[in-house]
């Protein structure tokens, strides 16, 4: 991973560069709202609006009384009609009343097309309107009337544009601030995407400390790739969907909240299945997008949605009844997201509320997989003939893989490491450190340990997941004819239970697997046995990230008594997963 590093004296400069780019007057031209003609000025451009296409912008904010947010949303909705058809550029006669749900929408204030220069004339002319209507005041005065009648009403006039200058000086001063403050947004947003976790330890926590690392975390959710992926991603959505839609009794009248809501799916499942209230959740700007499709499907009587950090809002409800969530990250627990979920049940969950899903398993196992190795763990060395052995890993610390392992690369038995009850965990317990044993199930060359993880959703919190029982059986059983094939934990008919699992052994998700990578193979026989130890923290640098830590030692089934003498042989590995 390349990183640039950037001091602070280039982050003057470009402020330097920044403030040369504001006193320069560069002319940049202006497309009209419907063609593809463009002018220099605002006042050019509506001029021809209103010519070519019957369309008055300015006497029309002034009839409606639009204030700038208002102008801009205009600007932007007939910006988006001209985008999607392109016939829209023939347009005569086109007109607003002041009722068109379009003027509240904040999706509006998005700009349609990038650089649009006619957003920053708005307000230039206002100021410029308000000159032309004094001036023609002026020009209207009766040249009849008495001198001190005149006086009199020049006098009143120039009250009135003192105060109209006061007025305006304000609105100067908060447009200047709201400006700063963009800017502001804006080079942190530029810094936050160039910056790497290799910085310095110490430069990592202060960037946490001052903004939680998340407004990074938050813009990588901004876009629609990748929600496509993760709705795409069958088990998951299905998994949720199923979950809702069979137990519409549940949710049945009740206030539901969806803490990361992207764009609204899980919100509107709820809504569909009978939530009486649902209130979504995002800190990302996807929830405009999220607002639209709620809006597209009839939902926003019931769907309410609020842009901001779980941890700092105060929500329009007291309480709900249940929160549904899709926080997980690779290997669970990767971007901290369930932290928010925690903040968010101990806030607003009613005593006997639900969480869905209710609990959550992390496995581990062991794989043999060479060809994995040679394309991965081995591939530099030997690079079209080449070898490249200064591009391999250094260091004590290694990167955990995520990618999907096929299910017949699994050669030993799975431990359970981490079982996290979601309406009694706290964001301290989701560090964890578990002893483990893996028993081989064929002869192999163990090159990998493997993570991975299945949640549960339950009708009651307090039954939060399988038993004990059910999750001590294997992964794999007989279908009757002798053949072993995957079984399924969840939805068996012994069980009433929904969810599902991100392991090897089922459909593949986006989530994958993560990959433990050996330092060394071990060749094992079929009964020999890992022992272990896994320790996994959120990282110092980034909460958001996991620093880990494995150490295991080989036990022959013919030395199985030995076990203290195999612990001295024990290795131990650091991994990151970032």
């Amino acid at each position: 991973m390349s990183v640039v590093s950037y001091s602070e004296s280039s982050s003057d400069s470009q402020d330097g560069r920044w403030d040369d780019w504001e006193d320069d007057e560069v002319s940049v031209p202006m497309k009209c709202l419907f063609c593809a003609q463009t002018f220099d000025s605002a006042a050019v451009l509506f001029q021809h609006a209103k010519q070519a296409h019957g369309f008055d912008f300015l006497n029309t904010r002034a009839a409606l009384n639009l204030d700038f947010y208002q102008s801009m949303r205009v600007v932007n909705y007939i910006r988006t009609l001209s985008l999607k058809d392109p016939q829209f550029s023939a347009t005569t006669n086109f007109s607003i009343d002041g009722t068109e749900a379009f003027l509240a929408d904040d999706a509006y204030l998005k700009p349609a097309i990038a650089d649009d220069s006619l957003l920053y004339a708005l307000d230039e002319l206002d100021l410029d309107d308000e000159s032309s209507r004094q001036e023609n005041l002026a020009r209207t005065a009766n040249a009849g009337e008495s001198a001190a009648l005149q006086e009199q009403k020049l006098t009143a006039r120039i009250q009135a544009l003192e105060q109209q200058l006061i007025q305006r000086e304000r609105e100067a001063k908060h447009v200047s601030q709201q400006f700063e403050e963009y800017r502001e947004m804006v080079k942190r947003q530029f810094y936050d995407s160039v910056e790497t976790t290799a910085a310095p330890v110490s430069e990592a926590a202060e960037t946490f400390a001052e903004a939680d690392g998340s407004d990074y975390y938050f813009n990588s959710y901004a876009g629609n790739d990748i929600h496509m992926q993760m709705l795409q991603d069958k088990v998951r959505t299905e998994g949720y969907r199923d979950f809702i839609y069979d137990n519409r009794d549940i949710f049945q009248g009740k206030v539901v909240l969806d803490v990361g809501c992207g764009t609204g799916i899980l919100s509107m499942f709820a809504a569909r299945a009978g939530a009486a209230k649902v209130i979504a959740v995002d800190n990302s700007d996807i929830i405009h997008k999220a607002r639209a499709n709620v809006i597209e499907n009839g939902l926003d009587n019931v769907i309410t949605l609020v842009k901001g950090r779980i941890e700092e809002l105060e929500l329009p409800v007291k309480q709900v009844d249940i929160i549904i969530s899709e926080w997980m990250g690779y290997f669970l627990l990767f971007e901290a997201m369930l932290d928010s979920v925690l903040v968010a049940r101990d806030k607003y969950l009613a005593p006997g509320g639900l969480l869905a899903p209710s609990a959550s398993y992390i496995y581990l196992t062991a794989i043999s997989d060479q060809e994995y190795m040679n394309e991965r763990a081995n591939y530099w060395d030997d690079v079209y003939g080449f070898k490249m052995s200064a591009m391999k890993e250094r260091g004590p610390v290694k990167e955990a893989d995520v990618d999907v392992v096929p299910s017949s690369a699994v050669v030993a038995t799975r431990a359970l490491i981490s079982e996290i009850d979601h309406g009694t965990a706290t964001p301290a317990t989701l560090d964890f450190t578990s002893s483990f044993t893996l028993q081989a199930t064929q002869d192999a060359t163990v090159h990998a340990l493997l993570g991975y993880f299945d949640v549960a959703f339950s009708r009651v919190q307090a039954t939060c997941g399988p038993s004990r029982e059910e999750l001590a059986q294997p992964v794999y059983t007989s279908d009757g004819s002798g053949a072993v094939v995957p079984k399924a934990l969840w939805k068996q008919p012994e069980s009433s239970m929904h969810g599902f699992t991100t392991g090897p052994h089922g459909t593949p998700t986006h989530w994958k697997q993560t990959v433990f990578v050996l330092k060394d193979p071990i060749a094992v026989a079929a009964g020999d046995k890992l022992h272990g130890q896994f320790v996994c923290r959120k990282s110092t640098s980034n909460p958001r990230e996991l620093d880990l830590e494995i150490t295991y030692f080989h036990v022959p089934a013919a030395l199985k008594n030995q076990i203290d003498d195999a612990r001295q042989h024990a290795v131990s590995q650091k991994y990151q997963l970032r």
